[in-house]
């Protein structure tokens, strides 16, 4: 029973829990894009088409003022990826939109690698990043969250002749893809050495730079198993109709936040009034159910 993983170079110690349910990890993952610093403006109006704002935010506390320039590895359906004429779409960014309309601001994408996200918003590269980014306590030591929806891992294997994967030995010996920089990589690092430990093979792990590109590996017999976030491990399903499935049940159901750096407390403060807005008014519902994530609503607390 065992996930992208959503899921990224980020300051994470991936733990293993002793029961597959339990303890495997991932991305938030999150389906991703390898290229980073490529800025896609957004609309800036809200989804329900409203556009005025009664929070304030300084513009000292912004990269470019009247702009919320957004870290996202777009290319974890359906949580953020590319339109066939290459707009930024999914849950992040309808939810990310909508914040920032509440705020007065334009929403601005940019599409950066998830293995060096936390780098990039460091680096004040983006003011926030939303990219169904794990809350875990090595995160919470270098950034702050507004936490704003659930997530969980699993694996997918082919449907037809696949891996029967029920518990974490089942992967050793075997290949098993994840994108880099995410829990599910340190979720397999961590279970290989422990087939190691049994005296058995050791899990081959194959990494790659976004979740399209460890599925792939996937669709063509490359590897056994891909691990990624619940959510684009559903979208991928459904795409592919009939050729993958779920390798048991979802597991390490976590929280998913959006992240500021340690510093901006004026824009961590807005976004949390953002995000509390938008549940008010039902668009943070409403972006939810379009995207089919209501299991993964956060409530209010």
């Amino acid at each position: 029973m065992l996930r992208h993983l959503r899921h990224r170079q980020i300051l994470v110690a991936a733990a293993a829990a002793t029961t597959l349910a339990g303890s495997l990890a991932g991305c938030g993952g999150s389906s991703s894009s390898g290229s980073t610093g490529s800025d896609t403006p957004s609309a800036s109006s809200a989804p329900d088409g409203s556009s005025s704002s009664a929070i304030s935010v300084p513009s000292s506390a912004l990269i470019t003022p009247g702009k919320l320039t957004v870290c996202s590895d777009i290319s974890s359906p359906p949580l953020e990826f590319y339109t066939s004429s290459n707009v930024p779409t999914g849950s992040d960014v309808d939810l990310g939109d909508a914040m920032a309309a509440k705020m007065g601001l334009t929403a601005v994408w940019a599409n950066t690698a998830f293995n060096g996200i936390i780098p990039a918003l460091q680096a004040k590269r983006c003011d926030v990043i939303m990219s169904q980014l794990y809350i875990k306590p090595a995160r919470e030591k270098v950034v702050d969250f507004v936490p704003y929806m659930y997530s969980g891992s699993t694996f997918i294997v082919k449907k037809t002749g696949g891996l029967t994967l029920t518990k974490p030995s089942d992967l050793c010996r075997k290949k098993a893809a994840a994108e880099t920089g995410t829990t599910v990589v340190g979720f397999l690092t961590t279970q290989s050495a422990a087939c190691q430990k049994a005296g058995k093979a050791a899990i081959d792990i194959r990494q790659f730079s976004t979740d399209p590109a460890a599925l792939q590996q996937l669709k063509i017999g490359l590897v056994d198993a891909y691990g990624t976030t619940v959510e684009t491990a559903a979208y991928d399903i459904k795409q592919n109709a009939g050729q993958f499935v779920m390798a048991g049940k979802p597991f390490n159901r976590i929280k998913v936040g959006a992240a500021t750096t340690k510093n901006n407390t004026a824009l961590h403060d807005a976004l949390t009034k953002a995000l509390s807005a938008i549940h008010r008014d039902g668009q943070y519902q409403k972006v939810m159910t379009k995207w089919g994530l209501t299991s993964d609503i956060l409530p209010l607390s």
